[in-house]
């Protein structure tokens, strides 16, 4: 963030800071400083990332190949299986079309993948899964323990503070679920961990709103467990302080919205959870 844009956020920071605002108010101050981050990102774009932004602007404008990039990554690498990523990537080539929004060159590649990608999977497959990995780097981080705490601590030494959020949306089955619980509870035990995200649809496959008692029930058993398992663990911070440890329930599917909210409100009423700080986010594109 530039110094004018950094200076200008802190003062209107401190000038909220203790403050009783009406609704109005906070919803204009927030609109302020959004405004303000928005300013600053864009004024320190690199050339490659407006690269990207044009890109994914052009993205935005060609439905195919919007409807085709979001098809790909949600089906097409899950199996290990080379023969079988090839079949899926050239069903969607062929269903889709190649994406007119891309360079030249991609346009190329996908072209010659359409072809020749089930013939030549074994070869193919390979290099495009590695393309695809460079091409995420920035934003996607290995989950391996060694090179996240590696990265994690290379971040805090630059004064950035950290959200772990795990890669994946809604599981298939309880068997998963108690798996990525687990690994959320594992998460909350590392000491260089300070705050993590998680969605109800991550700790429970069999969400209905249907049964909105007996869903909650189970939400509410799984996510006392993690809200224990941060009020029995610290984070300590560079100057010395510490913190229990920050749980932040997020989420992406509007059919989540009121469970999500409700076993928020209802967990943290509790007697056990009256003086534990925990977070929610719902995004400003799910309607309320």
């Amino acid at each position: 963030m530039s110094d004018q844009h950094l200076k200008l956020s802190h003062d209107l920071l401190d000038s909220v800071r203790s403050s009783s605002l009406s609704e109005a108010d906070r919803e204009a101050k927030s609109i302020e400083l959004a405004a303000l981050m928005l300013r600053s990102s864009l004024q320190n774009q690199t050339r490659a990332e407006k690269k990207e932004q044009a890109e994914l602007s052009r993205m935005m404008s060609d439905p195919r190949g919007k409807a085709f990039t979001m098809s790909m990554t949600d089906q097409c690498f899950r199996s290990h299986k080379t023969g079988r990523i090839a079949n899926q990537l050239v069903h969607l080539l062929h269903h889709f079309g190649i994406p007119r929004y891309l360079g030249f060159i991609k346009r190329l590649e996908l072209t010659f993948f359409k072809w020749l990608g089930n013939s030549l999977h074994f070869l193919l497959v390979p290099m495009a899964m590695r393309a695809l990995r460079q091409a995420t780097a920035k934003v996607i981080l290995p989950g391996e323990r060694k090179a996240l705490s590696r990265h994690m601590h290379l971040r805090r030494q630059e004064g950035v503070r950290l959200n772990l959020n795990h890669l994946g949306e809604a599981i298939l089955g309880e068997e998963e679920a108690v798996r990525r619980l687990n690994l959320y509870l594992n998460d909350l035990e590392q000491d260089d961990v300070e705050y993590v995200s998680i969605k109800i649809s991550t700790i429970f496959s069999q969400i209905n709103v249907l049964d909105w008692e007996g869903t909650l029930n189970v939400l509410e058993e799984r996510l006392r467990q993690l809200y224990r398992k941060a009020m029995h663990h610290t984070f300590k911070r560079p100057d010395g302080t510490e913190s229990v440890k920050f749980v932040n329930l997020d989420m992406e599917e509007y059919r989540d919205l009121h469970l999500t909210k409700e076993v928020f409100k209802r967990l943290l009423d509790e007697e056990e959870f009256i003086h534990f700080s925990a977070g929610i986010v719902l995004q400003a594109y799910i309607k309320n």
